[in-house]
C-alpha cells in the first residue's frame, strides 16, 4: 500500500475502482481539475503500473492499493467480502477523505461501505453499466444480486449513471433509498482539443472500417469480425481494421483466436494512441452488447467519423440514426453486415455524417461540460 499524504486543510477526494487504467483514463481529467481547485486527490485501485505511478506523482495526485483477491480466498463469499471492505477501509481511514467516488460493480459496493465506516461526508456511487453483458465483462466476471447493490445505495449520498437507460432502470429498480437521486453523467466525455477533426481519407481505394476495443465477445468483436467476413466476400476492396489488447474475463480472448478472420480483418494490436488509426478510417464500428458510455466512440465522434453501433444502453446515445451513423440490433451479425454495406453503397453521405458526429460530440459530450456536472455532484459547483 502506497503512503498517503498527511491531512491538510483542503478538501480531500478519493476515487476507488477495480482497475487503475480505467480510473486514470476515465477520471484523470476530473482529478486534475480538482487539484487545480485546491483539493487533495487520491486514486485507489488494486495496482498501478510504474508509468501510471509516475504520471500521478507528476500531477501531485496520491495513490494507494488494495488486494482485490485476498490470499487464501476465492474472491467471493462473506469472508472475502468482509476482507475487501476492510482492505479499502484501511486505505480510506488512513487518508481521511471527505468525498469518496466508487466505481466497478463489486468494488463499488465495498468502497461505499468502507467510505461510510471511514467517516466520509459524501459518498458517490457510480454505476457505469447495468446490462448483464457489461456485468459479465467486469473484473469479477459475474452478476451481483440486487440486495448487494442496495447496500451501496444505502451508504451513498449521491449516485451517478453514465447513460439515461441505466438511470431509468435504477429509478424503477427499488434499490435506491428514498431521497437518493441519480444524476446522468455522460461517461468521461471527450477532450475535443486532443481529438480534433480529421479529414476523411480518399475513397478511391475503398472504404475503411475501424473497431477499437479489448478482444471481448461482449464488446461485439466477434460480431464485427463475422460481419466483416461477409461483406468482404462481396466487396473485396473494403478494409476492416481491428485494434485492441487481449480481453479479460469470461468474454475475453487472445489475438491468436483472430486467425480464423485473417482474410477479412487487419489486426493492429493494442494502440497507445488511436488517432492515427482513426485517420485511416471512414467509419467507426462498435457493436457492443451494452455498457455505460463507450469513450472510444466519443473519441471517434470528435474526430469526425460516422458511427455504426448497437441499439443498446450507452451506445445508442452516441448516434442519431442515419444522421451521424446508424444503429443495429445487439448481436445481429446480418444487420451489422447490412449496415456496413449501406455505407459502401452511399459513400456520398459520409461527409455530412462526419460533421454531424463532431457536432454531437461538441453538443453533448464535451469533457468540460461532463466535468462540470460531476464537479457539482461532488460539491465543487462553480
Amino acid at each position: 500500500m502506497a503512503e498517503a499524504r498527511s491531512v491538510g486543510s483542503s478538501r480531500r477526494v478519493a476515487f476507488v475502482a477495480d482497475r487503475s487504467r480505467a480510473l486514470i483514463r476515465l477520471r484523470g481529467s476530473i482529478a486534475r481539475e480538482l487539484k487545480a481547485r485546491g483539493a487533495e486527490v487520491l486514486l485507489v485501485a488494486p495496482e498501478f503500473t510504474p508509468d501510471e505511478a509516475a504520471t500521478l506523482a507528476a500531477a501531485g495526485i496520491d495513490r494507494a492499493t488494495f488486494d482485490i483477491a485476498p490470499k487464501g480466498l476465492k474472491g467471493i463469499g462473506p469472508v472475502a467480502d468482509w476482507t475487501l471492505t476492510r482492505e479499502i477501509g484501511a486505505v480510506l481511514a488512513g487518508w481521511r477523505p471527505e468525498v469518496v467516488v466508487c466505481y466497478g460493480a463489486r468494488t463499488m459496493i465495498h468502497a461505499a461501505l468502507a467510505a461510510r465506516r471511514a467517516g466520509a461526508r459524501e459518498i458517490v456511487v457510480a454505476v457505469t453499466g447495468l446490462s448483464q453483458k457489461a456485468a459479465e465483462a467486469s473484473a469479477e466476471g459475474r452478476l451481483l444480486s440486487a440486495r448487494r447493490y442496495a447496500k451501496a445505495f444505502k451508504a451513498a449520498t449521491a449516485a451517478i449513471a453514465h447513460n439515461r437507460d441505466d438511470a431509468r432502470a435504477l429509478a424503477r429498480s427499488g434499490l435506491l433509498r428514498a431521497g437518493l437521486d441519480v444524476t446522468v453523467v455522460a461517461g468521461s466525455g471527450v477532450d475535443l482539443g486532443q481529438f480534433e477533426v480529421q479529414p476523411l481519407p480518399p475513397i478511391a481505394a475503398g472504404l475503411v472500417f475501424l473497431m477499437v476495443a479489448p478482444l471481448d465477445r461482449t464488446r461485439g468483436v466477434i460480431d464485427y469480425c463475422e460481419a466483416a467476413r461477409r461483406v468482404k466476400e462481396r466487396a473485396p476492396e473494403a478494409t476492416f481494421l481491428l485494434a485492441g489488447p487481449a480481453g479479460e474475463g469470461p468474454g475475453g480472448f487472445d489475438p491468436a483466436d483472430l486467425r480464423a478472420y485473417e482474410d477479412a480483418i487487419e489486426f493492429l494490436g493494442p494502440l497507445a494512441d488511436i488517432r492515427p488509426a482513426l485517420g485511416r478510417a471512414h467509419v467507426f464500428v462498435y457493436p457492443s452488447h451494452g455498457e455505460g458510455m463507450p469513450r472510444v466512440v466519443l473519441e471517434a465522434m470528435a474526430a469526425g467519423r460516422p458511427i455504426l453501433t448497437t441499439d443498446a444502453p450507452g451506445c445508442r446515445e452516441t448516434v442519431d440514426d442515419r444522421v451521424n451513423g446508424c444503429l443495429v440490433p445487439v448481436a445481429d451479425v446480418g444487420k451489422l453486415a447490412e449496415a456496413m454495406t449501406s455505407f459502401l453503397k452511399r459513400p456520398d453521405l459520409l461527409p455530412s455524417m462526419a460533421r454531424a458526429s463532431r457536432h454531437k460530440a461538441e453538443r453533448r459530450f464535451d469533457e468540460r461540460d461532463v466535468n462540470r456536472t460531476l464537479l457539482a455532484v461532488l460539491g465543487f459547483a462553480s
